[in-house]
């Protein structure tokens, strides 16, 4: 009877111990997908990009901020939901704590689709300068932009996110997960909130206010190249009532071009530094300032190439945007062995190589060439299909096979194993492509050697081109 008792209770501890355990392992588990979910969120913010911002007050009656939307959505799934803020003024008879803060916001904004450059990511915030109260009119005002998007991730990101992971599984995990939301919400929603104010600025000559103001706090300009920034004149009805001076900033500054309702300063990217700019009127003496940062940074690619080969035959687009210049200020000019010298008045070059040999890709802002922003690549016939082979572990017989097959049509038609495998070979990773390649991973376990202390794997790949490879590697294989 005791042994009986004694055997209860050693079973009866036995099942709270698994209960205890199943409970910790549910925790662990919803923190596991927990943070997977805050990693899918934070990773989701960086699939699209605002570059090129850029007021516009050549319409009287309405602010125009331009701005390029870049990167990885379906296309026609974007909404905004934009958001202009300011301090709110206080008016005659009504009292503002100052240990509060209040702001007023626009509810008169659009965003719509600016196709007039023949570009499918440059869009237009409008405001009806009607629309706003006119003590808020010259006010700096806090642009905020919502963004509803249904993402498409390229096998790019795919493969930077396994990389950064260790594990192309937890890329698929987050991937399953970012489905489920966007199934559930019907979209993705961001916020973007611009680095400078801008000014809804007014531009009727007959008003009491006399100003000069920059649209921004800060511009970036690339280092070495001649720039041009504007700048608004308000409060006066022609170039003769007004002078622009420069009050700050000389060493930067090469020259500076009057004007009615915008005027400029040019100069070249040598160095960073603040500029100030002095306005008087005329008339009555009045005067204004206004000042912003000149920030010098190195000439970047907004999309760098991955390819660092293009083949014979096959059309390849070479996407030469750069980082905070306009794309239609840009240029390309290809050279080399391969090819003709030819100059594309667009960001994108497109060709279509007829032999072996070098295209060199060279890029251009308002006619100049960007020196830092020289491109390479070599002219090759389309490769045969190429097998890699890695243990899954230390001292495992598991093997990690990648395929990569190379052309923009291309892919694997055929797996077949040979010989050396165990069994069947199991697709870990789908066929995904990067740049004019394709790559699939699959997983199998070697078969145990008849002789000596090797396995030798044969596998054939054929790819839809109908060029075939056979693997002749040789491992050796642990008998535990």
């Amino acid at each position: 009877m005791k042994k009986v008792e004694v055997y209860f209770l050693i079973n009866l501890g036995a099942i709270l111990s698994l209960f205890a355990i199943e409970g910790e392992l549910s925790i662990y588990m919803q923190r596991q997908k927990d943070i997977l979910k805050s990693v899918a969120n934070d990773k989701l913010k960086t699939l699209v990009e605002i570059s090129n911002i850029e007021s516009n007050y050549e319409d009287p009656d309405n602010y125009r901020l331009f701005f390029d939307l870049d990167g990885q959505y379906k296309p026609g799934t974007i909404e905004f939901e934009p958001s202009f803020t300011t301090s709110i003024i206080a008016v005659e008879g009504e009292e503002v704590s100052v240990d509060e803060e209040y702001s007023w916001e626009l509810d008169s904004v659009t965003v719509e689709p600016f196709t007039d450059q023949g570009s499918a990511n440059r869009y237009m915030a409008k405001v009806s300068l009607n629309s706003v109260e006119e003590q808020y009119l010259n006010q700096p005002f806090n642009v905020e932009l919502g963004i509803k998007f249904i993402p498409d991730i390229d096998t790019v990101t795919y493969d930077n996110w396994s990389t950064a992971f260790g594990d192309y599984k937890i890329t698929d995990k987050l991937l399953k997960i970012i489905d489920s939301e966007v199934s559930r919400e019907g979209s993705f929603s961001i916020s973007r909130q611009f680095d400078t104010p801008v000014t809804l600025i007014y531009m009727d000559g007959q008003q009491a206010e006399f100003f000069v103001l920059f649209d921004k706090e800060k511009y970036t300009v690339l280092k070495g190249l001649n720039w041009e920034i504007p700048f608004s004149v308000g409060g006066v009805n022609s170039d003769a009532d007004f002078n622009v001076e420069l009050s700050s900033g000389k060493d930067l500054v090469k020259e500076v071009v009057s004007g009615l309702p915008r005027a400029f300063i040019k100069g070249k990217g040598t160095g960073s530094g603040t500029v100030e700019i002095v306005g008087f009127r005329k008339r009555d003496k009045k005067s204004s300032i206004t000042s912003a940062k000149i920030v010098v940074v190195d000439p970047q690619y907004s999309s760098p190439a991955e390819e660092k080969e293009i083949y014979i035959g096959e059309t390849y687009v070479f996407d030469s945007r750069v980082k905070d210049v306009d794309r239609d200020r840009i240029s390309v000019k290809i050279s080399g062995s391969a090819v003709n010298t030819k100059t594309f008045n667009s960001f994108e070059a497109k060709l279509k190589p007829k032999s072996r040999g070098q295209v060199k890709f060279e890029t251009y802002v308002d006619g100049n060439p960007v020196k830092d922003l020289v491109y390479e690549v070599k002219v090759k016939k389309v490769p045969p299909p190429k097998l890699e082979f890695k243990r899954m572990g230390k001292g495992s017989n598991n093997m990690l096979l990648t395929v990569t097959t190379y052309g923009n049509k291309n892919g694997k038609k055929a797996v077949v194993p040979l010989s050396g495998i165990y069994g069947k070979l199991e697709e870990e990773q789908p066929e995904k492509r990067i740049g004019n390649r394709r790559v699939a991973k699959y997983s199998f376990e070697m078969d145990e050697p008849q002789f000596g202390e090797t396995t030798e794997l044969r596998i054939k790949v054929v790819d839809k081109y109908k060029a075939e490879t056979i693997s002749d590697n040789e491992f050796e294989y642990y008998d535990y």
